[in-house]
């Protein structure tokens, strides 16, 4: 199955995404979430961390890369803040994230879980 997966990205190499920089016509609607807050928590604005030369770096390179792709855009009045956060992958890079922790907790949860991946099958079952 591997083999066949294989052959249909190289046959369809570019239908797919491997930048940022292959992805700026995306409609940024598409990209875009909108969250249902419970309007009693009052908004967090997180204190600012503090990173080592090496992964301000890093920060400002994958701040630059979305914003000038269009995926992220600067705010002026930001009512919650949170902070980057960065991950060391197993091929040594940085993979930056955000901690939305605080975002999360204002969040109602659904009252439906989303399915489990691992009780699927790739034979259809």
């Amino acid at each position: 199955m591997q083999d066949q997966i294989a052959e249909v990205i190289v046959r369809h190499v570019n239908a797919f995404a491997w930048t940022f920089a292959d992805m700026p016509e995306i409609d940024p609607d598409l990209l875009c979430h909108r969250l249902t807050m419970d309007e009693k928590v009052k908004p967090v604005i997180q204190r600012i961390r503090k990173f080592k030369k090496e992964r301000r770096l890093v920060i400002r390179k994958e701040t630059y890369k979305l914003l000038k792709v269009g995926h992220i855009r600067e705010i002026q009045y930001p009512e919650w803040l949170a902070n980057v956060v960065l991950v060391k992958k197993a091929n040594e890079r940085w993979r930056m994230c955000v901690d939305f922790t605080n975002l999360n907790k204002a969040c109602p949860k659904d009252p439906y879980s989303l399915p489990n991946i691992d009780s699927y099958s790739l034979n259809g079952g």
